[in-house]
């Protein structure tokens, strides 16, 4: 189950972030995202409906100078969870609606592996993106310690760049790596997950300011922390 939630939170952090390297002082994207979000299950006992019901129908990203937060949604407007990326602390937090405690993982710590290649550029929301292929490698315990291949598709927009320093240390999945490779804010995500496959697609982008604020979650100080 560890290795599990440490792949999402790694694929979830793929799905959004990308760095142009031949771009001279960019200004980098700043701002907030919707996307809608779209499950196609391999197998006829996994319903998308009743997935979205508990994973989100839609996710709005909130993005400043590397972190950012991810609030899901379920399709009755219902918050179901909320990420939030601190580089400074060098951990991801995760809160769930139905439960007190605070799950977080360590970024420097890899316990995948993530391989890429760039393909052919596309168009997103008319924005030129480029397009990175990625294949995650993993054991999973309820597989036997079996490895475990998982392929996933990002489109990039070019004009949302991000600057690919700030993941220096993100380790989990390659991350550091993958941030050179990218051109910017991710706006089209297709992950062929173990039961279902993904699709986040950009409905909406504005860039504005953003408030440190807005990138925290609300911890309680009674609260208990876990670590994954």
């Amino acid at each position: 189950m560890k290795k599990i939630l440490l792949l999402l939170f790694s694929i979830f952090l793929l799905s959004f972030v990308g760095y142009n390297p031949n771009s001279e002082k960019p200004k980098y994207f700043e701002g907030q995202i919707t996307y809608d979000i779209e499950y196609a299950p391999y197998e006829k006992r996994f319903k998308a409906e009743k997935i979205k019901k508990h994973l989100g129908s839609k996710m709005v990203l909130t993005f400043k100078d590397g972190d950012y937060k991810k609030e899901y949604f379920a399709p009755d407007g219902k918050l179901l969870q909320v990420r939030a990326l601190n580089l400074k602390e060098e951990k991801t937090y995760l809160k769930l609606h139905d439960s007190d405690t605070i799950f977080w993982f360590d970024i420097t710590k890899n316990e995948s592996f993530t391989k890429f290649e760039i393909l052919k550029d596309s168009t997103v929301f008319n924005y030129p993106c480029k397009v990175v292929k990625t294949n995650t490698t993993m054991t999973i315990k309820n597989f036997s310690n079996e490895s475990v291949d998982l392929d996933a598709m990002y489109l990039y927009a070019i004009d949302l760049p991000i600057n690919a320093a700030w993941y220096e240390n993100y380790y989990e999945g390659n991350f550091n790596e993958i941030a050179k490779v990218g051109e910017g804010i991710a706006l089209l995500s297709i992950i062929k997950g173990l039961y279902w496959e993904q699709t986040i697609k950009v409905t909406s982008v504005n860039k504005r300011k953003v408030k440190r604020s807005e990138l925290t979650i609300k911890i309680d100080k009674d609260a208990p922390l876990k670590e994954l």
